[in-house]
């Protein structure tokens, strides 16, 4: 980020900070892959949501000379969604920008940052909630202790135990019920079962004669499954500062457009508030106060003695699942969850 936006009047909007907002990015964040954003003019309206008439066989597709031919329908239903802001703002004492200034940073300028990265963080959140849902996905599946992947066989391939490729490319049959090849599918793993993927006695045999390093990498797990393959190893932290894994001990197989659309086939999408074209040659105008659905405002707090300035950041979106069928939770992965514990982080000291 470049030189810090000055405070703006009070009441308007920060745009060099809201774009800053709109485009920040944490790559620990892996929502995106399985709930792109869509534009959307309207706070709130319906999407479109096809059924699977193509997917019928006709009683018969034969025609008599002279006769009509078997008539059949194209036909969709909606759902709605409601793109609501979601929103954070907290303070800078004025000692507190004096102190990062004499250190070579802007307490103010960093305070945008972990807002919008909160905000995106609880997307993470949301969107694991939704995706390791069975009920959003009825094709998902609990992993009972024989098929967990840390029980290890005692022979690679054959042995008594969990073999998750032989797993992987069973669900993967499912997704190409729903016409998606496996080049489209992405396999996204959490970071303990990566981990213990990693070290499973069927993927070190399948690499056994070529990974002289012996180092199973991401790329290599993609291999291994056939699909892209992607690590969920975001931790959030509850009140007491003692870290989770946002994605648990799961895993999520499925498919999203990544250029989406409103009426494409994607297992989830957040819906953005951006304002746009009303479908009648006109426009509509997106949230107050946002550049596309996002908005920075900051202003110097009113009663003086305080010494402090306050900023806010919001985004509008929602997220919805929008076709069941294009996505499988593979939960409870893990007989022994989290392999590797993480203790509690010491609290922040000011000053």
């Amino acid at each position: 980020m470049g030189g810090f936006a000055g405070l703006m009047p009070v009441g308007a909007l920060n745009v060099a900070l809201s774009n800053f907002a709109k485009e920040f990015t944490n790559n620990a964040l892996v929502g995106d892959y399985f709930a792109p954003k869509v534009p959307v003019a309207r706070q709130s309206f319906q999407y479109v949501v096809w059924n699977r008439d193509d997917w019928r066989v006709p009683g018969s597709t034969l025609r008599a000379p002279g006769d009509r031919p078997t008539s059949t329908r194209r036909g969709y239903s909606v759902a709605p969604y409601m793109a609501q802001s979601h929103a954070l703002e907290s303070f800078v004492p004025f000692e507190s920008e004096s102190y990062g200034l004499g250190l070579g940073f802007s307490t103010r300028q960093a305070l945008t940052k972990q807002l919008i990265a909160q905000i995106h963080l609880d997307r993470e959140v949301r969107i694991a909630s939704l995706l390791t849902s069975t009920a959003n996905y009825p094709n998902g599946v609990s992993l009972v202790a024989a098929n967990q992947f840390d029980n290890y066989p005692a022979v690679a391939e054959t042995g008594s135990g969990s073999h998750p490729v032989v797993l992987i490319e069973q669900y993967k049959s499912v997704l190409r019920q729903a016409g998606i090849q496996d080049a489209d599918m992405v396999l996204l793993i959490s970071d303990p079962v990566a981990l213990v993927l990693r070290n499973h006695p069927d993927t070190i045999d399948r690499f056994k004669f070529t990974n002289a390093g012996g180092i199973i990498t991401n790329e290599m797990l993609s291999q291994l499954f056939g699909v892209k393959v992607i690590v969920g190893s975001a931790i959030s932290l509850n009140q007491q500062n003692v870290p989770s894994w946002v994605w648990g001990n799961n895993c999520f197989l499925g498919y999203a457009q990544q250029a989406p659309t409103q009426e494409d086939i994607s297992c989830a999408k957040t819906f953005t508030w951006t304002g746009g074209n009303d479908g009648n040659g006109g426009t509509i105008s997106g949230p107050p106060s946002t550049v596309d659905g996002y908005g920075v405002l900051e202003w110097l707090e009113p009663h003086l003695s305080e010494k402090k300035y306050w900023q806010s950041v919001d985004w509008y979106y929602d997220l919805r699942a929008t076709a069941p069928e294009a996505g499988i939770p593979i939960l409870n992965c893990l007989g022994t969850y989290p392999p590797v514990s993480m203790g509690a982080i010491a609290g922040d000291i000011e000053g």
